[in-house]
């Protein structure tokens, strides 16, 4: 069974972007949004080959469940870390200057997306959990995938999606995981990582 597919449409589109930040002291400091982050201990960087692996690999599935008006614009990746394959973060943004949608009816778009997706995908069922974060001065819109196996209902990976807009670019973090303590420990690190 397949469910790292999860992985592969929400990593969409990244490519990396060496001018928005730099690694400081274990800490990723991005400048374009005021926002810094900690590389924990264990932790590699994700190398740009396997972004771009996932962006070819994510595009194509994606573009399976797109309306024909909808197209799917580039994310410039800002850093990835993971302990393993299933135990990973990432932060991407793309500009947000659409005027035909609000961001609410882009983050409904990306839920309904999702679902469509996972519904696809054989011998699995998930669920979702949706609600709004107030991360430092930012409000998030949260949606928390639960990937089971159906055959014996064990859960075989969690994803968690972090979007907001802020300086009118969509910022997005995803935390993947299948291990529960390195689960909190990422989201943690993401929830302190903004200025309050």
């Amino acid at each position: 069974m397949k469910i790292t597919i999860l992985l592969l449409l929400v990593s969409i589109n990244y490519a990396f972007s060496q001018g928005n930040g730099k690694i400081e002291n274990g800490n990723y400091v991005c400048n374009r949004f005021e926002w810094k982050i900690n590389i924990p201990k264990n932790y590699n960087l994700t190398k740009v080959q396997e972004l771009e692996t996932l962006e070819k690999k994510g595009n194509t599935e994606l573009k399976k469940n797109l309306p024909n008006n909808v197209t799917i614009q580039n994310r410039t990746h800002l850093i990835g870390f993971y302990l393993d394959s299933k135990n990973t973060f990432s932060a991407s943004f793309n500009p947000f200057n659409n005027k035909k949608i609000t961001f609410e009816e882009n983050e409904k778009m990306t839920l309904n997306l999702l679902k469509q997706s996972c519904s696809k995908i054989n011998n699995a069922k998930f669920d979702f959990k949706t609600s709004n974060v107030k991360i430092g001065k930012y409000n998030f819109f949260k949606i928390k995938v639960e990937g089971y196996n159906a055959s014996n209902n064990q859960l075989v990976l969690t994803q968690i999606y972090y979007n907001s807009l802020i300086k009118d670019h969509l910022f997005g973090a995803l935390i993947s995981y299948n291990n529960e303590k390195e689960g909190k420990l990422l989201e943690n690190n993401f929830l302190n990582s903004f200025k309050k």
